[in-house]
């Protein structure tokens, strides 16, 4: 065959080989395996083509770009050529200063040691805007690949178990990347054992959080800034939350506030330590039913409300069990007990790269 068809393994390694995480590239995939899938067709990807294919952040359409052309598939001439969204012009290039894009790629992926930049304050706001209205939501759906409703669905279950917002957002991206690298190496798109070293370790002092896992939970290293909020760890370096909030907004566009609201009123319906037990068990029920990786389904509201726990009624808005807990409930570490309560953890040397 002449110009075959690449392999999806293969496909994702070239994008996670050369860049991307193994998360955004299950994304990307999903949406532009399907019309750019040989090497004829990836040497004529440009950003206008891949806007088309509803690849909207500019920064991601920058990064598949590059990972493109480092894979061998572009040429430096036709990477140039290709990486804008609009051809060229001078005006356009006064407009768009060189300088001031560093800055603000800057400001998203550092981490400062001494406390988490305000990740609200970039967005206004990392709310959802939840519809908890059941009869609204029982009309709802969405057509979705798996990653995103993971994000969703682990953040909502870390607030369950008494996360705030942007620890939650930190702690899903974590997990969902490691869930993807162990489907990674299942299907042979890399070694076995890289995604061994990522978990946290049970009796040592990183502290760490259980969260719903398949067979047994997935142990996320946490690490505690000065300000005292949690981040999950991968590769040595803090998640920010700004990143899981765009993509979970970006993925299910006009149906986040009913994905996100139903999805908080199953949560809400099982005591918090329960939900951790199931969590891993409810999604399989609600996740898209697809035959590929990266693939999309839909995913309806009323799918998720079925799931609820039964002790909830249908006219409620908001769950049966009214346990509370606070991320210290949950956290794990070494030493935990003492006279005047739980102790500081170890702190763990960040990465600043």
């Amino acid at each position: 065959m002449a110009n075959p068809k690449i392999p999806l393994p293969e496909y994702l390694k070239a994008l996670t080989t050369h860049g991307l995480s193994m998360q955004k590239a299950m994304q990307i995939s999903g949406q532009i395996y399907k019309t750019f899938n040989t090497p004829a067709q990836l040497s004529e990807l440009s950003q206008l083509k891949l806007k088309a294919c509803g690849i909207d952040d500019k920064d991601d359409r920058k990064m598949i770009m590059s990972a493109i052309r480092k894979a061998g598939y572009i040429s430096d001439s036709q990477q140039e050529a290709g990486s804008s969204d609009q051809p060229t012009t001078t005006v356009e290039k006064l407009s768009t200063p060189t300088k001031k894009r560093k800055h603000e790629a800057k400001d998203v992926n550092e981490f400062l040691p001494d406390g988490p930049t305000d990740e609200a304050a970039k967005y206004g706001s990392l709310d959802f805007n939840e519809v908890l209205d059941i009869n609204v939501l029982l009309k709802k759906s969405t057509i979705i690949n798996r990653a995103p409703l993971m994000t969703a669905w682990a953040m909502i279950v870390s607030e369950r178990l008494g996360f705030r917002r942007e620890e939650a957002l930190s702690i899903a991206s974590v997990y969902t990347e490691m869930n993807a690298l162990s489907k990674g190496v299942s299907l042979g798109i890399y070694q076995d054992g890289k995604q061994k070293g990522l978990d946290a370790i049970k009796g040592g002092s990183q502290p760490y959080v259980e969260l719903m896992g398949r067979r047994m939970y997935v142990l996320l290293p946490l690490y505690q800034s000065q300000s005292n909020q949690w981040r999950a760890l991968l590769n040595g370096k803090p998640a920010q939350p700004s990143y899981p909030f765009s993509y979970i907004s970006r993925s299910f566009r006009q149906t986040t506030p009913h994905i996100i609201g139903a999805l908080r009123l199953l949560a809400e319906s099982f005591a918090p330590k329960e939900l951790n037990n199931k969590g891993w068990a409810l999604y399989a029920e609600f996740r898209p039913s697809v035959n590929g990786w990266g693939e999309r389904s839909e995913v309806k509201c009323e799918t998720i409300l079925s799931l609820r726990n039964t002790a909830v009624k249908p006219a409620e808005t908001t769950g049966a069990s009214k346990e509370v807990l606070s991320s210290l409930d949950i956290v794990q570490f070494e030493e935990c007990a003492s006279s005047s309560g739980i102790q500081a953890p170890k702190r763990q040397r960040i990465s600043d790269n």
